[in-house]
Formats: C-alpha cells, sequence, structure tokens
C-alpha cells in the first residue's frame, strides 16, 4: 500500500478495510508523466493486480519486474525493505492492490502462509533477506476477481465488506495456486520424511525459545541434518533459522502489543541479550522494540503464539550467548 501511495497518487485512490487485517486499495489514475520512487517501509505480504498500465517494480540488490495490464505482483517481507518502481506516462493506471496482516493470514493458512516464499520467487527477490518478489501473468479467473473488487457497487454496510473480503480470499487463493503449480517438480520428499519435517515445524512452532541447532532438532524429529535442512527448504521454501527467527519475530511483535515489557518479550522469544533482540527486531520490523512497545495498536492474541510456562516463572539474564544461529 505504501509503495503504491507513494507515486502520488491520491486522486483516484480508493483504500477501504473490510477486516482488521485486510487493505484493498483501488487505483484509478492517468498517469501523464514518468514518475520513480523509492519506497521503504517494515515487513508486509502483498498482493497487486494489474489491470491496466505499465511500470517496474524492484526490492533493492535484486532484478526489476516489468508489469503491465493482466500482471500480478506478490511481495512478502519479513524485514525492513527498500525498492525502486517506477510508472510510464501516457497511460491510465487501474490497479488493486491487497495488503494482508500476519494475524489475518494465519487464520486463513496457518504461520506457513503468513510466511509464504521461497525458492519460486527468488528472481526478482532477496531470500537471504526473507524478502520476496513474484511477478506472474495472472490467469482470468484472477482477474476476474480483480475486476469485481474495483468495480463493486454495493453499497456501504455489511454486504459490501462480505463482498470484498470474499473476493480478496478468493484472489489469494488463486494466486497460491498458481505458485503451487509453477513450483519445480523434479524434487520430491519421501512420505516419511515430510512427517518428520512437518513435526520440526511445529517443535518450533510451539518450543521456540530454545536454543535449537540443526543437530539437535534433526535429532529430535529421528532425521540426519541433511535430509532436515534440504526438506525444510523444500515444503516451506525456507531455512530452518529463517523459519524459527520469523516464528520468534512476529511472537515479539504481538507480545509487545499485548503490552509485555521489553525484556519479558526477549526472554519468552528465546533471546538472552537485550541488545541482540533489539537489532534483530528492528531489522525484522523495522522500528525499535520500546517504539513498538508504544504504538497505539490493538492487542494481538498472544495465548496461542506463547508456549506455556513461559511466562510462570521469572526469568532472569545471565552469561548464557544469544541463541545459536541455525545453518541450513
Amino acid at each position: 500500500m505504501q509503495a503504491l501511495e507513494g507515486f502520488g497518487l491520491r486522486e483516484g485512490a480508493r483504500i477501504e478495510q473490510p477486516d482488521p487485517g485486510l487493505t484493498i486499495l483501488c487505483l484509478d489514475s492517468r498517469i501523464d508523466a514518468d514518475r520513480t520512487f523509492n519506497p521503504e517501509g517494515p515487513n508486509t505480504f502483498s498482493l497487486s493486480i494489474c489491470l491496466e498500465g505499465q511500470g517496474t517494480m524492484s526490492i533493492e540488490g535484486a532484478s526489476q519486474f516489468a508489469f503491465s495490464a493482466g500482471s500480478a505482483v506478490l511481495f512478502t517481507s519479513e524485514n525492513y525493505m527498500r525498492g525502486s518502481n517506477s510508472l510510464a506516462g501516457g497511460c491510465r493506471l487501474r490497479m488493486v492492490d491487497l495488503r494482508f496482516e500476519p494475524d489475518f493470514l494465519s487464520q486463513l493458512g496457518g504461520s506457513g502462509l503468513a510466511r509464504f516464499g521461497g525458492d519460486i520467487l527468488s528472481r526478482h527477490s532477496r531470500p537471504d533477506q526473507n524478502v520476496h518478489l513474484l511477478g506472474f501473468s495472472a490467469q482470468p479467473s484472477l482477474m476476474e476477481a480483480a475486476r469485481a473488487i474495483f468495480c463493486c457497487h454495493l453499497a456501504d454496510g455489511l454486504a459490501r465488506e462480505l463482498f470484498l473480503k470474499a473476493k480478496a480470499v478468493e484472489a489469494l487463493s488463486l494466486t497460491v495456486d498458481a505458485l503451487d503449480a509453477a513450483q519445480p517438480k523434479s524434487v520430491s520428499v519421501r512420505a516419511d520424511v515430510a512427517r518428520k519435517i512437518k513435526a520440526a515445524q511445529a517443535i518450533i512452532e510451539a518450543r521456540f525459545d530454545d536454543d535449537w541447532t540443526i543437530a539437535r532438532l534433526a535429532r529430535e524429529v529421528g532425521l540426519n541434518e541433511r535430509q532436515l535442512k534440504d526438506g525444510f527448504r523444500h515444503l516451506f521454501g525456507r531455512t530452518v533459522h529463517g523459519y524459527l527467527h520469523g516464528v520468534r519475530m512476529d511472537t515479539a511483535a504481538a507480545l509487545l502489543r499485548a503490552g509485555h515489557s521489553v525484556t519479558e518479550t526477549a526472554l519468552a522469544t528465546g533471546f538472552s541479550s537485550l541488545s541482540h533482540f533489539s537489532r534483530a527486531f528492528k531489522i525484522a520490523k523495522g522500528t525499535s522494540p520500546r517504539n513498538h512497545l508504544r504504538d497505539p495498536a490493538t492487542d494481538a492474541p498472544v495465548s496461542a503464539l506463547v508456549p506455556s510456562g513461559v511466562f510462570d516463572e521469572p526469568k532472569r539474564y545471565g552469561p548464557r550467548s544469544p541463541p545459536q544461529r541455525l545453518s541450513g
């Protein structure tokens, strides 16, 4: 949303929020001259569908994607990002941009959807930074869903909110289906190995405050280290460390919004050093933990995110070093 608004196209922009976790921007503007800008912002998950117009989008350190009518762009970032975008002058721009919040995505498809990305997104992406941009040709059904959102004539109220929310979820479903179909099929994971890798994912989700290493997690689920690393990347499009770090940062943000102190949050998410936690959080979220704590955002449900017992006994900072970085 910030990226599109950065073009300075307030005229012809319609912004709606049919759900606290979903924001929809529809743009309909005449672009008289070429425009270029350099957006930057915190973690996000967005889907843009171009109905008319052309330009480019890119993230810092990756190649550009040239979009035009019929193009769709999925953008996911777990860290603060910077990019460079442009619009071609002398044409009309009509675009639908859908911004999904992590809690909304988790309700739809679990934490895996909230961190959707992976090798398929690498051409215009920075997988080393957990920032992914995928441009692709929108299938007719996706274009139809975007046009339905753009041309919705229902009056303001519950019916309109339900319609827009349903169409946004439909657009996301069609995008996931298109990306799944494009995944390379040459590599496979045996069913028994896949079950163990999914068990490793569940362990990370439930016990992310532990000091996990690849070797320890592999032993926990009965795999060797290579099977765990390769299989995890194949199934989830992420390294084990990247996934663990994403879970920790998402939970930290939720705990801060719920009113827990920075110290409590750092300890609850597996950090024994406040400075290490603060640096990691700022890189991931684009703001310091204290600033996030002061943000007047609504409280987030954290009971499902924090392992039971985390706050049962007070923890104290000791000589333990920050959690070991998992390789893979």
